[in-house]
């Protein structure tokens, strides 16, 4: 059986991050009203009803046969969905308005094509009720209030991703929990992430100065005090500590089976180093300090992310 791996740090007093209040970084973000239509449209048309057409309108599907001298249009049933420009723009917006059974005519690179019409499908959206909303089957989807909240907190997601008040709020609730825990550090432990620390100065001050970039780092090192770098890393140790009791609670823990497979892809990822070297360079100890505070990274960004579709996500 795999054998657990744990931290020597021990968290004396826990606080719950989902209890930091960040109201005040709720900012930012405005619905897309007509991104906001086409969703509803698309799910809209996903549960429609198909029926045939008389006359061609954009987003039906039709089939059509071509005629001419050009090889691209000697087609014969070939269905095209109007409006999408997947086959021809110039051809598609022609077809709209044209009848079934109809032949129309255009030129393409000064050679005439010949396009008839042989069948359009119709898709007929249902009305936007909240009883068709509950047979589209979207999980926890049962309204039309909820189903423009489920396409709105689509949007803010992208917003999540490109906007720094998400990214100010995690940093923030971090800070919080920070202050309010309490931490007994292992001392190799400790020492293990000042010496990580230092590395990190070094490899900024040694690095190449071709660019203005590395110039920049170079400064930066020379600037901030190696104080600086060992608050950095030590944070992530008090990071992992919160987070390997996150996965306690959950009934979860890192195992030397994880280790295993991460050094298994470290191998793949470099091949021109050593299994040995590799592992000389991440032992399971470091492993399990960046995992674990990986977990709280991440419980942090999705409470961050829920808080914002709450507060964005609503009619």
């Amino acid at each position: 059986m795999a054998e657990q791996l744990k931290l020597n740090s021990a968290l004396r007093t826990f606080y719950d991050y989902r209890s930091v209040d960040i109201s005040d970084y709720l900012k930012g973000f405005e619905t897309d009203e007509a991104l906001l239509q086409k969703d509803l449209d698309r799910i809209l048309k996903a549960h429609g009803r198909r029926e045939d057409a008389a006359i061609v309108s954009e987003g039906d599907t039709v089939t059509i046969s071509c005629r001419s001298e050009l090889s691209r249009f000697k087609k014969t049933n070939l269905p095209v969905i109007v409006g999408r420009g997947l086959f021809d723009r110039e051809m598609e917006a022609k077809l709209i308005g044209a009848g079934v059974g109809q032949t129309l005519t255009l030129e393409k690179d000064g050679t005439p094509v010949e396009i008839e019409v042989i069948k359009c499908m119709h898709t007929v959206l249902p009305a936007l009720t909240d009883e068709n909303v509950r047979s589209f089957g979207i999980e926890g989807v049962e309204t039309v209030s909820a189903l423009r909240a489920h396409c709105i907190a689509k949007q803010v997601e992208g917003f999540l991703l490109e906007d720094e008040n998400p990214d100010m709020a995690s940093a923030y609730v971090w800070q919080e929990v920070a202050k309010h825990i309490e931490i007994t550090r292992d001392p190799d432990e400790e020492a293990m992430m000042r010496a990580q620390a230092e590395k990190k100065r070094q490899e900024i001050l040694n690095a190449p100065t071709e660019t203005n970039e590395a110039d920049e780092a170079i400064e930066t090192a020379d600037t901030l005090p190696a104080e600086f770098f060992e608050r950095m890393f030590l944070s992530q140790l008090d990071l992992a500590v919160v987070g390997e009791e996150l996965m306690r609670r959950e009934g979860r823990f890192l195992t030397t089976d994880d280790y295993e497979a991460y050094i298994g892809r470290l191998v793949d990822a470099y091949p021109d180093r050593t299994e040995a070297e590799i592992r000389k360079e991440h032992d399971p100890k470091a492993f399990a300090i960046t995992e674990y505070a990986d977990v709280l990274a991440s419980a942090i960004d999705r409470y961050v992310g829920d808080c914002f579709k709450a507060a964005f996500a609503k009619e």
